[in-house]
């Protein structure tokens, strides 16, 4: 693309240059003696103009013809190029007026990268990206792609109403600058409250500054009541640890059969991504053996990086165990300082995760661990191997050159070392991870969410503001009728599940669906909720993967209601455990709740205080029922299916 810019600077100078040239050849040619070099330089300016001031007939000599011919041509070109922007920009909005409905909207591709578009656009996305007024060579690529362009800083109205921002379904705001991002953000939601329009357009915001993210999830307030946006935060590293925590979990490797195995886990290198990496395993890795998950942290500075995260999460023991290994060399070779004991567990992990910052780095490690495993028996290819490799591509892009797919470096050395590559912006800045994935997750999130809002929430709106003295037999037979859904239908949809719900209401209270919907639906419960609360749900979502698992473990599958309820004494400690250690990863802390509605909101949702952060055996029989109705939940989350509008 740069290649194409260059040429446009070197040709016009060019071709100035023929035209004067063959200009006063032709006039020497045609004027004879009476030829005047200053003559014929100013004849040649109007030639630029298309005026003909020529003494003689020009036509009938060759040189003027041509002259002439290349000053119409840059004369027409000068006009196309000051008037293409304007074009383009009007071109763009009558193709997004008549022909973009939830499209994608990204505001700065450095983060996100170009990968990112092509896939979207492979994947029959209509996408708009907004950039600031600067040459890039992807520019062009992005438009000739099909994706429309809109260089501008000046974020405001004109430019929301020129891209239907109140009709697109996801906005991604992902420049490097975190002040720069809450502050474009703002203007979204401002604007999209200002439009009104009832259809929840996604604001993906990256954060790069941890700081700045637990601030912003634990005490912005951005309410949402009515339902015509949904603010997600995101971080590139924090991205990564949940894609290779989805598609490579640990209880994938682990044998719970053999009570001799440590089911440990390595993680080799530390970021912030092998942070993250910790901390979804500190909130995920929760089964049914109820120990906490083993992982030794190998790295030259491991000592030091545990020390940094107990300072960060000191509360971290209480889930998981982490061992520290000092290495001395990136090949794990003669580690003296090893005990016989240390090298023969580490020997033993069920899966190893590399992290760093250099690709070329991690790939001879991960190679080198390979080998060591191989030097202490066994079959020494059963541990997966995932390496969170950045995205300095080069190195992989020489490695792969002039190979087919399945000679790839990627493929070679899962096929033949069971080693995974997770690219760190490559693979989570995708359609399928940013958007579909995430989608599916909120969709699980919003169900489950409802679920719990029927059971303890509904009852209370019913006799406070609908009158209905006893509403427990209404609630009941609302729950009854949700959990049974999955027994008539293979798959639902969220719509008819919010439909049953309200119909149910409608039949009891003789009040029409479009009244209690503004009060009732999944939406309004979701909307409702603080960041934090939403984060909750999400995490629950996350989990029903390990939830399966175990349930398969401890013979517990299919999933039915009398299966669920005999293990009952096994699965719901271990939901306790898991959502004790996501309150505690999201700040909360144990302590006790005033009776006062105001005053028990304000330390729940501001102090981080909760009067549930007991062991299991201490829950109330109420409580200990709460960590069993995501469990009765499962066979309908199960059947849900979503759909991605483009």
């Amino acid at each position: 693309m740069g290649n194409k810019r260059d040429i446009k600077i070197i040709l016009a100078p060019i071709l100035i240059f023929l035209v004067f040239l063959l200009s006063i050849i032709g006039f020497r040619q045609l004027l004879g003696s009476s030829f005047s070099l200053p003559g014929a330089i100013y004849s040649t300016l109007f030639f630029f103009i298309l005026n003909n001031v020529d003494p003689h007939d020009v036509t009938s000599n060759i040189y003027l013809l041509i002259a002439r011919y290349l000053a119409a041509i840059m004369f027409g070109y000068g006009i196309y190029s000051l008037l293409y922007k304007y074009i383009y920009n009007v071109f763009a909005r009558l193709k997004i007026r008549y022909g973009y409905r939830n499209h994608v909207i990204v505001f700065s591709m450095k983060l996100v990268g170009a990968d990112f578009f092509a896939d979207l656009l492979t994947n029959n996305y209509k996408v708009i990206l907004v950039e600031e007024p600067s040459e890039n060579p992807y520019f062009e690529k992005v438009k000739k792609d099909g994706a429309v362009v809109f260089k501008t800083d000046d974020y405001g109205t004109r430019l929301f109403d020129t891209m239907y921002v109140s009709h697109a379904s996801a906005c991604v705001v992902a420049f490097e600058d975190d002040s720069k991002n809450i502050e474009l953000s703002l203007k979204l939601i401002k604007y999209l409250r200002e439009k009104g329009h009832k259809h929840t357009v996604r604001v993906l915001m990256h954060i790069d500054e941890r700081n700045n993210m637990e601030v912003i999830k634990d005490y912005a307030d951005i309410s949402n009541a009515e339902e015509n946006f949904e603010l997600e935060l995101f971080n590139i590293y924090s991205a990564a640890a949940k894609k290779i925590y989805d598609h490579f979990p640990p209880h994938n490797y682990f044998d719970f059969a053999n009570p001799d195995n440590e089911n440990a886990i390595a993680i080799v290198g530390y970021n912030e991504a092998a942070e993250d990496f910790i901390i979804e395993n500190i909130i995920l890795s929760h089964y049914q053996d109820g120990h906490n998950i083993k992982i030794y942290l190998a790295d030259k500075e491991a000592d030091n990086h545990l020390n940094h995260f107990m300072h960060k999460y000191p509360f971290c023991r209480e889930f998981v165990d982490i061992i520290p290994v000092k290495l001395l060399n990136n090949k794990f070779f003669a580690n003296f300082n090893w005990s016989k004991e240390l090298i023969e567990k580490l020997s033993k992990v069920r899966a190893a995760y590399f992290f760093g910052d250099e690709g070329s780095e991690l790939i001879n490690m991960a190679a080198r661990f390979r080998q060591f495993l191989s030097g202490q028996g066994g079959n020494y290819l059963v541990a997966p191997i995932v390496i969170c490799f950045p995205e300095d591509t080069s190195i992989m892009k020489l490695l792969n050159v002039e190979r087919e797919n399945m000679q790839r470096l990627t493929h070679v050395f899962k096929k033949q070392l069971n080693i995974s590559f997770v690219n760190m912006v490559a693979d989570t800045c995708t359609s399928s991870r940013l958007l579909e994935e995430s989608e599916y997750i909120d969709l699980l999130s919003r169900v489950i969410n409802y679920y719990y809002a029927i059971k303890y929430q509904f009852g209370v709106t019913l006799k406070e503001h609908f009158q209905v003295a006893d509403p427990s037999g209404l609630i009941q037979q609302v729950e009854d009728k949700l959990l049974e859904l999955s027994d008539k239908h293979a798959h639902l949809s969220e719509r008819e599940i919010e439909t049953m719900v309200l119909q149910s209401i409608a039949t009891y209270t003789k009040m029409p669906v479009e009244t209690l919907k503004p009060v009732f639906g999944i939406k309004k419960q979701w909307d409702e909720l603080s960041y934090h609360n939403k984060s909750s749900n999400r995490y629950a979502a996350r989990h029903l993967a390990v939830k399966i698992s175990i349930m398969k473990n401890i013979g517990c599958l299919p999933l039915t209601r009398e299966n669920i309820l005999h293990s009952f004494p096994v699965i719901a400690p271990v939901e306790h455990k898991r959502w004790s250690a996501e309150k505690m990863t999201l700040n909360y802390r144990y302590g006790f709740l005033p009776e006062d509605r105001a005053a028990k909101n304000v330390a729940k949702e501001i102090l981080k205080i909760h009067d549930q952060l007991i062991p299991y055996d201490k829950l109330a029989e109420i409580e200990k029922e709460k960590d069993l109705n995501l469990f009765l939940l499962m066979p309908l989350l199960n059947s849900l299916k979503v759909e991605i509008k483009k």
